[in-house]
């Protein structure tokens, strides 16, 4: 075989590769559950190296309660929300490692309601997908689906490598005529923050937050282990955490009391908005302010956001980077563009 001939062949399969690869990403596209945590996750991608001020990691009542635009509007730091429904604590740990290679926050906020939950891999299988179709391939990554196929032989490596092997089916509920491929979301306005606008009437439960002389359920040994990981990792790097409890009906007074100590044994602050003496400030009407029993609408957001943006500027002194140009002007645009989609 002469120069010439290997050199087609090069050609032809280089060109294999690239219209295979083309056509396996459209197919992955067109097939793939994009919803709104994967999205929000995988468009942190695109804010600016080491321009995020405050790092808020955790699961749905953070994913839908706190909105950084909000922040920003009124203080001038940034934050970004990496946050989706059940979130399992090895992906918590995941996204936040994988965060701290992209950007050097000021602060770093856990929410740490999941550990107390025992989290069966097997039957969270959406949940896990939610958190990780967003995330890009990387170590940390790796590490999460590694442990989740060990402990479910259903559930493959290969799927979560290539998702197309996991949504191939799904052509049978799509129009294949009229449905083009979407990729993931490349930028926020919204900053990490899928509010809901919906209201469901709620009651504070008898007695809520009231001591019991009970004992808090035990911790999650595995949850325990990821958060104490997470909190070490941040203190390696001089990052400050918050371990942060959002406003949650199923929620005592013991668990709380526990989580603070778990806290003040790690060295970090913990912050319990259903304390009341915080509960009081934030001016929560659960008649209007809650989509459900663990998550707040678009108006408590906003109430919550604005009370944790005081709270976070007096007590960190973060920096106020609305006189930059180099980040207001991207930041202002998307405020501008949330104003107008909230209708704030």
């Amino acid at each position: 075989m002469n120069k010439k001939e290997c050199l087609k062949i090069m050609v032809r399969c280089v060109a294999f590769v690239v219209v295979f690869s083309m056509l396996f990403s459209n197919a992955t596209n067109l097939l793939m559950r994009h919803d709104d945590e994967s999205n929000e996750i995988h468009a942190f991608y695109s804010e600016p190296e080491d321009t995020i001020d405050v790092l808020y990691v955790g699961s749905s009542p953070l994913l839908r309660g706190v909105s950084p635009m909000v922040m920003w509007d009124e203080h001038g730091f940034t934050g970004y929300v990496r946050a989706s429904a059940l979130q399992a604590p090895a992906v918590s740990y995941g996204l936040l490692a994988e965060s701290l290679k992209y950007q050097s926050p000021e602060l770093v906020v856990l929410l740490c309601d999941n550990i107390f939950l025992d989290y069966d891999y097997a039957e969270r299988e959406g949940d896990l997908r939610r958190g990780l179709d967003g995330m890009k391939m990387s170590k940390y990554k790796l590490d999460i689906i590694r442990e989740v196929t060990a402990a479910d032989e259903r559930q493959s490596m290969l799927s979560y490598a290539f998702p197309l092997m996991r949504y191939h089916d799904r052509w049978k509920e799509i129009n294949l005529a009229e449905d083009e491929p979407e990729p993931l979301l490349e930028h926020s306005f919204k900053k990490g923050n899928v509010y809901l606008r919906d209201i469901s009437p709620q009651e504070y439960p008898e007695n809520f937050m009231i001591p019991t002389g009970e004992a808090a359920p035990a911790f999650n040994e595995d949850a325990q282990s990821y958060i104490e990981k997470s909190i070490a990792l941040c203190n390696e790097k001089y990052i400050p955490v918050v371990l942060l409890h959002l406003p949650k009906m199923a929620w005592t007074y013991e668990q709380s009391v526990a989580v603070e100590e778990f806290a003040n044994a790690n060295g970090a602050v913990y912050l319990d908005l259903d304390r009341e003496e915080y509960r009081s400030q934030l001016g929560l009407d659960p008649a209007v302010d809650y989509y459900d029993q663990g998550h707040m609408n678009l108006t408590g957001v906003i109430k919550v956001s604005d009370w944790l943006g005081d709270w976070l500027d007096a007590t960190y002194d973060l920096p106020d980077h609305r006189n930059d140009p180099a980040i207001s002007e991207s930041w202002n645009a998307d405020l501008a563009l949330y104003k107008e989609k909230t209708g704030l």
